[in-house]
């Protein structure tokens, strides 16, 4: 990694981890001398935001195989011509030596890594052709085949019952916070200090 991107990004983290450490150790000395303050503060900032309305974007089907099969020969043969090139590409035009070389120099990995996982995007990459050939010769050839196969493959699963959890509102946390604040804000305080104390002896040291 190029050494001002890694120390920027260390900064960075280190910034987050200040701020963090700070807002903790003044959430934890509100929560020590005025927990009713910060039950108010809470009460203004917490919002309920639904995702309803992302899940019902998400939620809905769009059919694009009348397309493929309305425009079959042309679909058929740009399939065909795409998996046949991605076939040369990755068997004459791809020099495995020379491309483990430069991605083990450019991302600073071991060979013997590089390698397996090249091994494992090609491997990936011909297999996902081959079966890419085959649908195409079907689109071309028998497409009435090819249909149901889809027919019997394309089966809708829907995310409304997978995101349900995510709808639903859970108070008790705020509640159990509220009902041990004293022993919530000396959690927080000193795991706050403990954080900061650290992280100025990190810095004193690399300055």
């Amino acid at each position: 990694m190029n050494p001002i991107v890694e120390s920027l990004l260390l900064r960075s983290f280190v910034l987050f981890l200040m701020l963090g450490s700070l807002a903790g150790l003044v959430v934890g000395a509100l929560l020590l001398h005025g927990p009713d303050r910060l039950r108010t503060v809470g009460n203004i900032l917490n919002r309920w935001i639904s995702t309803r309305h992302i899940n019902q974007a998400l939620d809905r089907t769009f059919e694009v195989e009348p397309w493929f099969y309305r425009h079959r020969r042309i679909s058929g043969w740009l399939i065909l011509l795409s998996s046949g090139y991605i076939l040369y590409a990755f068997t004459f035009g791809l020099d495995r030596n020379i491309a483990v070389i430069g991605l083990s120099g450019r991302f600073g990995l071991p060979s013997g890594v590089v390698g397996g996982l090249l091994d494992a995007m090609v491997l990936s990459a011909l297999l996902g052709a081959l079966l890419a050939v085959f649908v195409s010769l079907f689109l071309l050839l028998r497409p009435s085949m090819l249909r149901d196969f889809e027919q019997g493959a394309n089966r809708w699963v829907s995310l409304r019952r997978g995101l349900k959890p995510l709808e639903m509102e859970r108070e008790g946390l705020d509640e159990y916070v509220y009902k041990y604040a004293r022993q919530v804000g000396i959690l927080l305080v000193l795991g706050s200090l403990y954080t900061l104390a650290l992280l100025a002896l990190w810095i004193g040291h690399y300055r």
